[in-house]
């Protein structure tokens, strides 16, 4: 903060720009570590910063790229800066610096790509510059950091069903499905998470999924004492996806109660949002069995969640509750009217 107080940031980027070579590499670095701060990220952004850090993870030199390539990482943190990089033509920048570039350069990229995915127009441009196949191989053969950022930016990718058809053509299913079972618990949680999304948004992907062995491996998962809660739900709402589509899976008693504790819970990170749309396509899916729905609480959960969705006017929702509680064989909730 005092170093932009005192005009630091319009230096940095000056010699970024015109500086001889170690200057435009130690100020990209330094510009890497200001943008840790938002402040600084905005700051940044004002004084033509992403331009001319683009510019360096571009045509730079092998340490100018890195630093680069890092700042933008940080940078793309800021959700109008993620706009702003992607019209630089930072996208296209650092989808070849995560193909071809070194390892540090690999790794500031796939992180840099993961965070500019929360977009939904940077997800479509990522995916039509051929991001998909890059950051699918960067989780198989990449470094250990690698593979998590790579993992990671799947994950915000797949929300999309295009991309999650793109992810599996790329060989991603089975690439997910092998972090999810041997890798570090933080590429597990996010392979799980990339294959949640996948099940959920392309119906296509399901029977990749079942071939390449994801079933047992998310069943894993939602038992294993290590995993952090987040893992667990997402190979939960995976498993429940896929029971509702495949009559012969069945969800287990586990996963119904994952999903269900989280309907007791606030939002955060759409993870309510996402189980309830999880339990809403099981329950009326001709894989439902209402014996496990009312031995787990299920039904209560669907009677209350059907008078609270009702209550706030969040009236398709309530609807909704009311079809799986239909087809689970129980009475619509009657809700009380305006005198």
């Amino acid at each position: 903060v005092a170093i932009a107080a005192a005009g630091g940031i319009e230096v940095l980027i000056s010699l970024a720009r015109d500086g001889n070579e170690g200057q435009k590499e130690e100020a990209a670095g330094a510009l890497w570590n200001l943008a840790y701060n938002d402040d600084n990220r905005v700051a940044i952004a004002a004084a033509g910063g992403i331009e001319v850090l683009v510019s360096l993870a571009r045509d730079g030199n092998e340490g100018q790229k890195e630093e680069a390539a890092g700042a933008l990482w940080n940078l793309a943190i800021n959700d109008d800066l993620k706009v702003a990089i992607a019209a630089a033509g930072g996208i296209e920048v650092l989808i070849a610096l995560a193909r071809h570039g070194s390892e540090g350069q690999k790794d500031c990229a796939a992180g840099a790509l993961w965070n500019l995915a929360v977009n939904d127009d940077n997800e479509a441009a990522i995916a039509a510059a051929g991001g998909v196949e890059v950051l699918v191989s960067l989780a198989r053969d990449g470094n250990e950091r690698q593979k998590e950022r790579a993992a990671g930016a799947l994950w915000n990718l797949s929300d999309n069903d295009d991309n999650s058809v793109a992810i599996a053509a790329a060989g991603g299913v089975e690439v997910l499905i092998s972090l999810a079972r041997d890798g570090t618990e933080r590429q597990k949680e996010l392979a799980a998470g990339a294959l949640s999304n996948m099940i959920e948004v392309a119906s296509g992907t399901h029977e990749g999924v079942v071939e390449a062995g994801g079933v047992a491996v998310l069943s894993s998962l939602t038992q294993e004492a290590s995993a952090s809660d987040d893992c667990k739900l997402a190979a939960a709402i995976a498993l429940v996806y896929l029971a509702s589509s495949c009559p012969d899976l069945a969800a287990d008693d586990t996963c119904l109660s994952l999903l269900l504790s989280r309907l007791d819970q606030p939002e955060e990170n759409g993870w309510r949002r996402d189980s309830i749309n999880a339990l809403l396509a099981l329950a009326t899916s001709s894989s439902a069995c209402a014996e496990q729905w009312h031995r787990v609480g299920g039904v209560a959960a669907l009677q209350a969640l059907a008078r609270e969705t009702a209550e706030e006017g969040v009236e398709r929702q309530a609807e909704r509750c009311d079809e799986a509680l239909v087809s689970l064989g129980v009475r619509r909730v009657r809700r009380r009217t305006a005198a």
